[in-house]
């Protein structure tokens, strides 16, 4: 939750949904009663799980080996996805070039810090914020 607290809505929403496993997936629309099989779209029986759609569904091998090269094996932790603020910005860009929870939470924007906010040259945390989310 500390991570999410100066996040927009959106952001905050889909990370909750992803920690819960309340995301519009598969696995947790079959639990409501809104799909009729819990599998992944593109591999058969696999259970399309949080898990799967972030680290192995082969459909998404390009976009993986992106989250994989910025973060390196760390990009195959959910718990490290979904608490670590240097991991945010790299699974925005994940989510985002997937297309997989555009339905649901359309193109998820990274929070945005104001200019007169922005760290000076080299300090790379603002208020716990990796420098990565600004816009300079």
């Amino acid at each position: 939750v500390k991570l999410t607290s100066d996040f927009p809505k959106k952001l905050t929403r889909l990370y909750m949904a992803l920690h819960t496993g309340h995301a519009s997936l598969n696995k947790h629309l079959h639990w409501i009663g809104i799909t009729n099989r819990p599998s992944c779209p593109h591999c058969g029986d696999i259970e399309e799980t949080v898990f799967h759609f972030l680290t192995i569904c082969p459909h998404y091998c390009h976009e993986c080996h992106a989250l994989i090269g910025a973060l390196g094996r760390k990009a195959t932790s959910i718990p490290f996805l979904l608490t670590k603020p240097e991991a945010t910005p790299h699974l925005v860009k994940y989510i985002n070039a997937t297309g997989r929870l555009k339905t649901t939470f359309g193109e998820v924007r990274l929070p945005r810090i104001p200019a007169n906010e922005l760290p000076p040259f080299g300090n790379p945390l603002v208020s716990g914020i990796p420098a990565v989310y600004m816009s300079y």
